[in-house]
């Protein structure tokens, strides 16, 4: 890099470390340099990106750091990118994607040392430091430590850096798209993708719809329904459920032409749950809404085990997958006594990790005190942990079980209340739950405590929906059939 780039760098990094966003800090550096030479417009789309100054702070630690990291990719670029744009553009977001998942968790003093130690080692007219995506090394070279799980507190375990060493439990389909997907290695995002998409093709397409509703909130004017939309049918790409009667499949609109099953129409229209055609040009109300960060909680309780768990599984890494394409951070939780948390912000380099975290199971009684006392309480309360519990406030939660549950606590239904105030929305998916046992669930004869318990919850969440047969329908109290 040139001293005249790197001089502009510096400033940058400086101006965006200390005034962290605002249209203050983009017209000063924007004003610095009005030329197009396309190292200055690069270092300007890094710098002033969210996920860089979002976790740059203000000492010179991070201005020395950021500069040192910043300055390799530059060099790192070869004359093919410069000439290529679209070449360029994607090696940056490689990269603006590769420094959130490094650094939106703090690091601690330890890691801040061997940064500093192996700045020091490569400083000088090279300037080149260790390459971002790599784990940290010793002065020596050889790889620091091994991954492993980080044991929060007694039945809580944050499994974000464990090793990716995928288990027997794995679900058959999981295990194929991670064969598949071909891991991290660079070079490897475009298998990766095809296998992505391979993954949600397979699936019914109520649970791709699912998955792109949930998370768009970001904490901010929330005005989806629920319901899953229809489009229009100039280009019809495969079949969705609701009730545009404008797009109904000829086999739905049949039953209005028999005694036996017009009621049958009637009730599927009141739930939402007509088929219909879809197009690959349809949209949701909220598409331009921010899309924000996900909680994903996983029941895997004994009741869970076999079936249960492993729908709740597929479900959940759809959900991942879609998010993960619109960036959205995710904190996937699975649990029953006990509690396994996997913070996910870049699937592609995460994505062994992540399948080996799905394959864990608990087993054993549920314990849903625990899981929303880490949410609420536990996890805003660790210093390493405070940047991504304040980056999760407002979040949208989806909780995918059988909900035969404990009892919640009276302080935990309070938190409860309070988040949903502040903006997040509860999802939950009932797995195994049919519609005449929620409608039922009021009776206080019909069933025991813990399954009335669980039911009342999923009967309050602000999204209620159910999985049967392999795919997802809206859950409406109660239907009334005409």
């Amino acid at each position: 890099m040139k001293k005249q780039h790197l001089t502009y760098l510096r400033r940058t990094i400086g101006i965006a470390s200390s005034i962290k966003v605002g249209a203050r800090m983009f017209e000063i550096i924007g004003k610095m340099k009005a030329g197009k030479i396309p190292v200055y417009q690069m270092i300007r789309d890094i710098v002033c990106d969210s996920r860089f100054y979002c976790v740059v702070e203000d000492d010179l630690f991070w201005k020395n750091y950021a500069t040192a990291v910043i300055r390799h990719f530059i060099d790192s670029l070869s004359s093919e990118d410069w000439e290529n744009e679209e070449q360029r553009t994607g090696k940056k977001e490689d990269f603006l994607n590769a420094w959130l998942s490094k650094h939106i968790l703090p690091l601690n003093v330890e890691e801040k040392k061997r940064i500093a130690k192996s700045m020091q080692l490569t400083a000088g007219d090279s300037g080149k430091p260790i390459p971002l995506g790599e784990d940290c090394m010793d002065g020596t070279g050889e790889q620091s430590e091994e991954g492993q799980d980080v044991q929060i507190e007694s039945g809580i375990t944050d499994k974000s850096d464990s090793p990716d060493k995928i288990g027997e439990s794995l679900p058959e389909d999981i295990a194929n798209y991670a064969q598949s997907s071909k891991g991290s290695s660079p070079g490897m995002e475009t298998e990766s993708h095809r296998a992505e998409a391979e993954y949600l093709k397979q699936l019914d397409p109520t649970i791709v719809e699912l998955a792109k509703q949930i998370g768009r909130s970001g904490g901010m004017n929330h005005v989806v329904s629920g319901k899953f939309q229809s489009a229009s049918r100039s280009d019809i790409s495969g079949v969705t459920i609701g009730n545009d009667l404008n797009c109904l499949l000829p086999s739905e609109l049949a039953l209005l032409g028999a005694k036996s099953t017009e009621n049958l129409f009637y009730q599927r229209y009141v739930q939402n749950r007509l088929q219909l055609f879809s197009s690959a040009s349809h949209s949701f109300e909220v598409a331009n809404d921010k899309s924000g960060p996900i909680y994903i909680c996983v029941d895997t309780s004994g009741s869970m085990t076999g079936t249960p768990e492993v729908a709740a599984k597929t479900l959940a890494l759809a959900v991942a997958i879609v998010a993960q394409r619109d960036r959205r951070p995710i904190c996937m939780i699975t649990y029953s006594h006990n509690l396994s948390f996997f913070i996910l912000t870049n699937l592609h380099r995460q994505r062994k990790k992540f399948l080996a975290f799905l394959s864990h199971s608990y087993d054993g009684g549920n314990n849903e005190n625990k899981l929303f006392y880490f949410i609420f309480k536990k996890l805003p309360s660790i210093s390493k942990y405070r940047l991504f519990a304040n980056a999760f406030k407002g979040a949208d939660i989806l909780i995918i079980s059988d909900f035969i549950w404990s009892y919640i606590s009276n302080e935990n239904m309070q938190l409860i209340q309070k988040a949903r105030n502040e903006g997040m929305k509860f999802y939950g998916l009932g797995i195994d739950v049919r519609e005449h046992q929620l409608d039922a669930s009021d009776n206080p004869n019909k069933y025991n405590d813990e399954i009335r318990d669980g039911y009342t919850f999923l009967k309050q969440c602000d999204y209620r929906y159910l999985y049967e047969n392999g795919s997802v329908f809206e859950y409406i109290e109660k239907p009334l059939v005409i």
